[in-house]
């Protein structure tokens, strides 16, 4: 998945790791990022989109 996640703008990368990994709230992750909690969940939401996507792909390569 560090792969994956590797591929993410800085910006998705950095809230998905929050979220993700340190299980941070919106609420703290919009003091700490100067960001609005609804900005937040959008790149929260795309991220974890781009991750899906990336996993998918990389299964359909070992698969072929």
């Amino acid at each position: 998945m560090d792969e994956a996640i590797d591929t993410l703008p800085e910006k998705q990368k950095l809230v998905f790791k929050m979220r993700y990994y340190d299980e941070m709230p919106y609420e703290e992750m919009a003091t700490v990022t100067g960001t609005s909690v609804g900005a937040l969940k959008a790149s929260y939401h795309h991220a974890v989109k781009k991750i899906e996507e990336y996993v998918k792909s990389a299964l359909n390569e070992n698969e072929s």
